[in-house]
């Protein structure tokens, strides 16, 4: 029975991607710009109906903190029920190993969260072993999803140290620019009460000069459109005017988000500058000692560190 792409929003890309995983070779994909389109080829691989073949997808920016929230959330998927503790990552793999009439593809989305400073230190080298074991697997394939570059070209915080990884991937693809097709059918898909006129106008807003089709922005204009209770039928002024209005506030709220996530991202790097990690963390938990525990024993030890401070100085 053949694959059906037609909820895929780049049929033809993730055909090719998903022959080669089910082929059992891994692959590479780079994102231009990680997040919605990212998080829509995770959701269009795992929604293919396919034979003798399963998707275990974990996003690595929500789990890159504890090796143990990786292990569960892969355990989880597999056993398709909740478990508190799972064996290691080389057990689960081997165990995939052992079901030779069932193919799987490892999906490890924002793969470029394991360059961040807080990554779990259980996150080593044997991590990344494991993970090129699967080259020599016939039943087991890797997806990983990267943003602007390929993992050659990372830093991964490995163990508590940043250094490029030993993955050795065997097929690198960037993903293309959505094309006028493709933002055409996925838009008229989604909304087959709009004429081609309005689908048309829609497509206008989500044009980029070079970039073919902006899918974030077509995505948030269609969710709007979706929760609307207007009937656009007869009043194509107000529809247009509608969209622009929306367009307007998606780009003043993704100039909010990134002016917060440039804040955040400048406030880790001040802390990172001026503590040691950890002596923060060891501060940290004398200050509960003082609110919670042995306040007394707790502010001599602090008291200590000032005098040794402030005789260095």
């Amino acid at each position: 029975m053949p694959i059906d792409y037609a909820h895929c929003l780049r049929q033809r890309f993730t055909e090719n991607i998903l022959m080669s995983l089910l082929d059992a070779t891994s692959v590479n994909v780079v994102v231009p710009k990680i997040g919605e389109e990212a998080d829509r080829l995770v959701a269009d691989v795992k929604a293919c109906q396919l034979q003798n073949a399963r998707v275990l997808a974990v996003n690595m920016r929500f789990c890159r903190g504890s090796y143990q929230q990786f292990l569960l959330d892969l355990w989880r998927q597999y056993h398709q029920q909740p478990a508190q503790e799972c064996p290691d990552l080389s057990a689960i793999l081997a165990d995939l190993e052992k079901q030779p009439k069932q193919n799987f593809i490892i999906v490890l989305n924002q793969l470029d969260a394991m360059c961040a400073n807080d990554v779990d230190e259980q996150f080593d080298h044997y991590f990344y072993v494991n993970l090129n074991s699967l080259k020599n697997y016939r039943n087991v394939a890797l997806l990983v999803i990267t943003e602007s570059s390929s993992y050659h070209g990372l830093l991964f915080n490995i163990g508590g140290v940043f250094k490029t990884s030993k993955l050795d991937i065997q097929q690198i693809e960037y993903l293309p620019a959505l094309t006028r097709d493709e933002a055409r059918y996925e838009l008229s898909r989604r909304h087959p009460e709009l004429s081609t006129v309005h689908i048309s106008h829609l497509l206008q807003q989500g044009q980029h000069r070079t970039l073919g089709y902006d899918y974030a922005l077509l995505d948030y204009l269609s969710r709007q459109l979706s929760h609307s209770t207007q009937f656009w039928d007869d009043d194509m002024a107000s529809f247009i005017r509608q969209l622009k209005n929306w367009h307007k506030r998606y780009k003043q709220q993704s100039k909010q988000a990134e002016y917060h996530a440039k804040k955040i991202v400048e406030a880790v790097d001040k802390v990172s500058t001026i503590f040691n990690v950890k002596a923060l963390f060891k501060k940290l938990f004398l200050v509960l000692k003082v609110i919670l525990a042995d306040p007394i024993l707790a502010l001599i030890e602090l008291f200590k560190d000032w005098l040794k401070k402030k005789s260095k100085d």
